[in-house]
């Protein structure tokens, strides 16, 4: 089996980017990180190497990384940097900004909100231009109406770009390389739409053939960057919310003796096979989904403030209570999950959601 085709691969590149972040006299080069899953093992060099410790893989190894990476990486990794300061993703938390964009306050990620605006507005556009080509003398409002819908949808895609760099700016790998292509396509097709409507706007309403065509290749170009967008959420589960599948137990499970848990200290338990953080707090315990619904991060792993879980992969914050989710990237609230002790066990199960 060939090593780069584990399937931790994703999640140990996350990890690892989320390690480089850090000072690296905590983490030094070099350093080793196993996977618990399979075995697979990140070495943190100067550009992440995977490697796998999979017996079955003995004899096979990882093609070589040079020590300069690809264009589109090292352009990846600097907008990456500087989307990072425009929408404080190095602020402490609560990153209300960042938050605001990633949809966290609305429930729901905001940029596929978004997106139906240029979508719709430019759709328009095309059967107004259309409309017009037909018969412009008859159906002059068409292409006055189509101004009105190139402009909608430019404003839309204004703000569909600021909420899907934000979300982009959390992405790594394969995913952040389809969604790189995937702004490069949308920003294409924007400046396309930006000067049709100034074809539009400086030109006669009979003599706009051009400002028509223009639209017409920037809606190709849009419908392009629509189907890699799909490819991110379809294929490379971008944005969507990694416990939906989980079902956990209508029923309480024993997970762990209650004189093993000490205090303000979180675990990793198992309920039904699904992976549970637990903390106590005196006699106050509280549970959640141990999964990070944005990306899958391992909460167990993260740190905790009061009752506040912090993610150790993309610093998403929930309550440990009631398992709302404070800070984003993550923009739906963690699984939760009611605890008591009997017989000196721990005992949980899922709290029922509609």
């Amino acid at each position: 089996m060939d090593a780069i085709n584990c399937v931790h691969i994703e999640a140990s590149r996350r990890f690892v980017d989320a390690i480089n972040r850090v000072p690296t006299s905590n983490h030094p080069k070099g350093a080793i990180i196993m996977c618990e899953e399979c075995g697979c093992q990140v070495q943190q060099t100067g550009i992440v190497a995977l490697t796998s410790s999979d017996p079955a893989s003995d004899g096979v190894s990882s093609p070589g990384v040079s020590t300069r990476q690809p264009f589109a990486e090292r352009l990846s990794d600097q907008l990456q940097r500087i989307i990072g300061v425009l929408i404080g993703s190095n602020r402490k938390p609560p990153r209300r900004f960042k938050s605001f964009l990633n949809g966290t306050w609305l429930g729901h990620p905001l940029h596929p909100v978004l997106t139906d605006i240029p979508v719709g507005a430019w759709v328009i556009t095309a059967i107004f231009d259309i409309i017009w080509l037909i018969s412009p003398v008859s159906w002059a409002w068409a292409a006055r109406g189509a101004e009105v819908t190139v402009i909608i949808g430019i404003l839309g895609a204004l703000g569909a770009a600021a909420t899907g760099f934000a979300d982009w700016s959390d992405t790594y790998g394969s995913e952040r390389s389809v969604g790189l292509n995937h702004a490069i396509f949308n920003s294409s097709a924007l400046l396309l739409y930006i000067i049709s409507l100034v074809l539009r706007l400086t030109q006669s309403s009979g003599d706009s053939i051009a400002a028509a065509i223009v639209g017409f290749i920037g809606l190709g170009v849009m419908t392009y960057a629509a189907y890699l967008g799909g490819e991110m959420v379809f294929t490379k589960g971008t944005s969507v919310n990694h416990t939906a599948w989980e079902e956990g137990s209508s029923t309480y499970e024993a997970v762990m003796p209650i004189e093993q848990v000490e205090e303000n200290k979180l675990y990793r338990v198992v309920a039904s096979g699904v992976p549970v953080v637990l903390l106590r707090q005196g006699l106050q315990f509280s549970a959640i989904s141990a999964t990070c619904p944005h990306a899958g991060g391992p909460l167990d792993e993260g740190t905790l403030q009061g009752d506040v879980v912090q993610c150790p992969w993309h610093g998403s914050r929930f309550c440990m209570r009631d398992g709302k989710v404070l800070t984003g990237p993550a923009t739906v609230n963690a699984p939760r999950y009611e605890v008591r002790v009997r017989d000196g066990q721990v005992e949980v199960r899922r709290v029922s959601q509609h």
